[in-house]
């Protein structure tokens, strides 16, 4: 009878220590977990990233601006243009206005600008990154390429500003 009792102990003992765990070993199973958990969060973050930026950013069909192109495809009928007169002298901007207006050009808005020692003539091209409509208005104005630029203002309701600087003597605007 002693040797039952001390097998079905030794048997109960076996038993107990393979069927139950410690503590501490479900604790790091717990913990093994939540780190599993926590890089397959991470990685599925990086993947939603990847996709949003190669979307909107990787397009593919990037080009830089080269303002050197020429103007390709029809112009809007009527471009509204603003000249605004950078160089002090008086009544340029309506001179420079009249050419463009007798060029086809809607000048909607004639006046100074804010600052009277503008160094260069700029037209900024308010619509399209491809510059066609600046470009039609220094290709009227006989100006050359590289001073259009692109530059999208939402408080500007026209397609192109031209902005006459102290380098206006260089192009014989009044005398065309």
């Amino acid at each position: 009878m002693r040797r039952t009792n001390r097998m079905a102990k030794a048997t109960t003992k076996r038993t107990t220590a393979t069927t139950s765990r410690s503590p501490a070993a479900h604790y790091d199973l717990r913990k093994n977990l939540s780190t599993i958990g926590l890089w397959a969060l991470g990685l599925l973050n990086a993947v939603l990233i990847f996709s949003f930026v190669s979307k909107h950013f990787l397009t593919g069909d990037e080009r830089m601006l080269n303002v050197s192109e020429e103007v390709d495809g029809a112009l809007p009928a009527v471009v509204k243009i603003e000249v605004l007169n950078g160089c002090g002298v008086q009544g340029l901007a309506k001179k420079w206005a009249d050419h463009l207006r007798t060029a086809g050009f809607d000048p909607v808005n004639v006046t100074n600008y804010d600052s009277s020692n503008i160094p260069r003539t700029i037209i900024h091209d308010r619509e399209s990154n491809a510059c066609k409509n600046g470009l039609a208005v220094a290709k009227a104005l006989g100006l050359p390429k590289e001073y259009v630029a692109y530059q999208q203002s939402d408080q500007r309701m026209v397609a192109v500003t031209v902005i006459i600087g102290q380098d206006h003597d260089r192009f014989d605007i009044a005398q065309k």
